[in-house]
């Protein structure tokens, strides 16, 4: 049995199945706000939904928060092979489809549901509004989803490179720990993950970890090879080739663009890209903050984001 990413006693959690068989985990945080307008949330890569769990808690606070692990991450199954196919930014965009059709039935159909993303989870939105044409949601708050350009664009060469970094990151992750703990102490004391909120970083080590099925110690929930696939999806950049369509009040959450030899993010320097080309958008530059946004300053992120569901409405 799968363990969920979020524990029992922090969410009510269920299955929903997507189109191939793979079983995604929908969970429902309790909090003080049990009514009103609700919101879904969406993870990143490599991530899971209990990575942003103190996050998602004090969002509870102020409306009914939903949130989901994504094929091959957190409490759900890995996809079958082959995985450039049930990977594919189409198959992602189908599953939120599926994922916001179990909201509804939670919440009803006069609820307005909103959605927030951080990183790759905000593509699958983008996908299904403008390319698939279906738009479940009252507004989309997307903290740099990683919308590849078209190969016309000088950005394209840039994403091509630094992407193919993280693939090759992703492929030689480790996968075994020795505890969640363990797992912490590693990122702690890496100065990559120096500006991490340490109780979002803790729930991460605890969310992206489950016991192995055979032996002592943790291994990662999301396979190194589906996050590699992960990345390898992003390159597909005719999602942005058809963006103009994506018809919802959307805010863009940008950190600062990489230069020559920074960070390994190019999703910043297509935000404002995106803003300009998606009506009824507008964007937010986070200044000192990386792709990590979320994990690095959280306040601010719900602040951002609470700010736009009202103006939404």
């Amino acid at each position: 049995m799968i363990p969920p990413s979020i524990p029992d006693e922090s969410a009510g959690a269920e299955w929903v199945d997507a189109a191939d068989g793979t079983r995604l985990r929908l969970y429902r945080l309790p909090g003080a706000a049990a009514h009103g307008p609700a919101l879904l949330f969406g993870h990143a890569n490599g991530f899971a939904a209990g990575s942003y769990l103190p996050w998602l808690q004090r969002l509870a606070e102020h409306m009914p928060v939903f949130a989901y692990d994504s094929r091959g991450h957190g409490g759900a199954t890995r996809p079958p092979e082959p995985l450039a196919k049930t990977t594919h930014v189409d198959m992602l965009a189908d599953d939120l489809d599926r994922v916001a059709s179990s909201v509804r039935a939670h919440i009803g159909r006069a609820v307005p549901l909103h959605f927030a993303a951080h990183s790759f989870s905000g593509l699958a939105a983008l996908r299904l509004g403008a390319v698939q044409n279906r738009m479940p949601f009252a507004s989309a708050s997307l903290f740099e989803p990683p919308i590849s350009p078209t190969p016309d664009m000088p950005e394209h060469a840039v994403s091509g490179q630094l992407s193919q970094g993280l693939i090759d990151g992703a492929e030689r992750r480790r996968r075994e720990w020795e505890s969640p703990e363990a797992y912490f102490a590693r990122l702690d004391s890496n100065p990559h993950f120096a500006a991490w909120d340490r109780a979002m970083m803790a729930a991460h080590a605890h969310a992206t970890l489950r016991p192995k099925s055979a032996g002592e110690g943790y291994e990662l929930a999301c396979d190194p090879a589906v996050e590699a696939a992960g990345y390898r999806m992003t390159l597909n950049s005719s999602t942005f080739r058809y963006i103009d369509r994506f018809r919802c009040p959307t805010l863009f959450v940008a950190s600062d663009p990489p230069e020559a030899g920074g960070p390994s993010s190019w999703a910043a320097r297509m935000q404002w890209l995106a803003a300009r080309r998606v009506p009824d958008a507008r964007l937010v530059h986070m200044s000192g903050t990386s792709h990590m946004m979320l994990m690095e300053r959280p306040e601010d992120c719900l602040t951002h984001l609470l700010a736009h569901i009202q103006a939404s409405a």
